[in-house]
Order: structure tokens, then C-alpha cells, then sequence
């Protein structure tokens, strides 16, 4: 049997003249990857858009910047609110005031009562100071309040009070499952520049979904609509929804609103 080498090789019986040229052509032909053709209906791959555009840190709200930057100049008041429609689960809102070195937080839950719940509002009565707590069951529905004053030199309250905003308060935990965003254009929102988004899950099929977030559910689809603060890039506010679907087939829905306004 002969092996036969696909090395190109040039003839050596042409005339001296044309030598030159056709060991060009051939070594040429050997080093060059070949050309695949526009119509040999080869896909492509496609073109990769511009992933700036249309994303946000939904991590990052701006709570947090200004709280954690130097003092304001202006003097700032922040709302966030989680609504549960589950009765079970607890509604949250968050009312704090930004002024100079001072932080003040009003932080109210309200949830379906258990015995435990009574128990518990029964006997921390006797110990809660009523200034800084506030505790009791309204038909059926319990009420917590709790009102946090603290000073930036203080650094574990004012941070006590930054993680319960920026974590308790906001749908952070929805982004890490980066769901469907696309930008809507420029707008001034109580005197802030902002960049405006849309959130919009629906049109993604349950593969497009994050694996994480489907455990337990059978789908949820996250909606609403996010400013971000123009340099900045923190999360300004937002009217973001999220529901989901059980398995066996009851629905949940959580909206969160927060804003932050100047007084």
C-alpha cells in the first residue's frame, strides 16, 4: 500500500520562468484556510447585542448609594413597600428620612396571625419600649412597628438600617435570576436624571427561565418598570410585580414600590 502525502508540492518540470510564480501560488494554497461560501447555507452566528443597553444592576438601589455616600445636600425621604397577596406572608413597609448625618427608619409588617404570634405580642409586652416598638392583632391580622433613629457615627445602626432597606425592603432577590429588560428611554423623576427600563418576563418560554427560580413553582413571570439614576446606577425606583404559579396550580403575586424623593 502507498501513503500518500496531502502536502502541496511544485512541479519542478516547468520552465524556470514560471517557477517563482507557481511556488507562490502553492504555498499559498497551503497555508490559507479555505472560504466557506455566503449562500452554502451555513448558519452564522448571530450577532451579539449590546448588553448595556438593555441591562441594570437590580442589585443596587439607591437607598443604599446615598445612605452609604456623604451627607445630602438636600435632605431625602425613601418609601418602599413589598405587598404580599398571600396573607401569610408579610407586607412590609419602609419610611426613612436621609438629613445630614441622621437616619430615621419606620419599618411596619403586617401578616396573618398564628397562636405563636399571639403568645408572643402577649408576653414581649411586658419588656418592649412602646417608642420603639409597636405590636398588636387586629382582626386576624398582626401589626409589627418598629422605629430605628441612628447617627453616622454610629456605624453598626446606620448599617443595621441601610441592609434592612436595601435587602428587606426591595425585589433585589428577583435580578438574580435576570429576567427580560429592555430600555424605554430618558426621564426626570422627582428632579433626578433617570433611565427608564421595562421588565418583562411573559414572552420567555420555561427554558428561558431561570432553573433556580422554577424549584417548587411550576412558572412565574416578573413585570413592572425600574428608574435608574443616571452616573450614579443605582436603582431610583421601581413598580416591579412577581408571580408565580404553584404546581399545583394556586398563584402568589408580590409587588414592590419604593421611591426616593427630596424634601
Amino acid at each position: 500500500m502507498h501513503l500518500h502525502s496531502n502536502r502541496c508540492s511544485v512541479p519542478t518540470n516547468i520552465a524556470t520562468a514560471l517557477a517563482a510564480g507557481v511556488l507562490l501560488v502553492a504555498l499559498s494554497g497551503c497555508s490559507s484556510k479555505p472560504k466557506v461560501s455566503e449562500d452554502t447555507g451555513t448558519q452564522q452566528a448571530p450577532k451579539t447585542k449590546d448588553a448595556a443597553a438593555d441591562h441594570f444592576d437590580g442589585g443596587t438601589y439607591c437607598a443604599q448609594t446615598f445612605m452609604q455616600g456623604s451627607s445630602p445636600a438636600h435632605p431625602l425621604h425613601f418609601s418602599y413597600q413589598v405587598i404580599e397577596s398571600d396573607p401569610s406572608q408579610k407586607s412590609k413597609d419602609y419610611e426613612a428620612d436621609l438629613s445630614g448625618d441622621t437616619l430615621d427608619l419606620v419599618h411596619a409588617d403586617k401578616w396573618l396571625a398564628t397562636d405563636e404570634d399571639r403568645k408572643f405580642f402577649e408576653e414581649s409586652s411586658r419588656f418592649t419600649d412602646p417608642k420603639i416598638v409597636k405590636r398588636a392583632i387586629s382582626n386576624g391580622m398582626a401589626e409589627e412597628t418598629i422605629t430605628n433613629h441612628a447617627t453616622r457615627s454610629d456605624e453598626v445602626s446606620w448599617m443595621g438600617i441601610v441592609t434592612s432597606i436595601s435587602q428587606g425592603g426591595t425585589p433585589w432577590g428577583l435580578f438574580v435570576l435576570k429576567p427580560a429588560v429592555s430600555q424605554v428611554g430618558e426621564e426626570n423623576v422627582n428632579g433626578f436624571d433617570t433611565v427608564k427600563y421595562a421588565v418583562d418576563t411573559t414572552k420567555e418560554n420555561v427554558m428561558e427561565k431561570s432553573a433556580d427560580a422554577l424549584r417548587g413553582l411550576k412558572d412565574y413571570n416578573i413585570t413592572g418598570t425600574a428608574w435608574v439614576l443616571k452616573g450614579a446606577k443605582c436603582v431610583l425606583q421601581y413598580d416591579i410585580t412577581d408571580q408565580q404559579t404553584g404546581k399545583d396550580g394556586t398563584s402568589r403575586t408580590t409587588r414592590y414600590e419604593g421611591s426616593v424623593t427630596q424634601k
